[in-house]
């Protein structure tokens, strides 16, 4: 029986530079960070606390990266969007307002499109 998702792999062209933006300017955490012999790098990253992680893999080419789609959760979108700013996290869209939820998106450093939402749908 399935229980939850548990890895969901981002392509990324550079890991040193992918977990510089999702450490230092998105504010998630290292869950593993090894050396995997022939297979390269394993590079785990998710929010505190969380049961999900990225694990930021290395793409294969340009053509792959890009390709991933990623949505977090939060508590607070306005304060949220405010603290990436500051770090200097490339916004170019305001937040937007839909019926079931606030959303804010962008991209990762390699076009991976992140959203951030705040649900606003009772009972979601």
């Amino acid at each position: 029986m399935l229980t939850h998702v548990q890895i969901v792999h981002v392509p990324v062209l550079d890991q040193d530079r992918a977990k510089a933006f999702y450490v230092d300017m998105l504010g998630l955490v290292v869950v593993s960070d090894m050396d995997i012999g022939p297979h390269g790098r394993w590079l785990q990253v998710a929010p505190e606390g969380a049961s999900t992680s990225l694990a930021l893999v290395p793409g294969d080419s340009p053509a792959q990266t890009g390709t991933a789609t990623v949505v977090f959760e939060s508590t607070d979108i306005e304060a949220d969007a405010q603290i990436l700013r500051t770090k200097g996290v490339d916004l170019p869209n305001a937040i937007e307002r839909m019926p079931w939820a606030a959303a804010l998106r962008f991209e990762d450093p390699d076009g991976n499109q992140i959203a951030i939402q705040t649900p606003t749908a009772p009972g979601r």
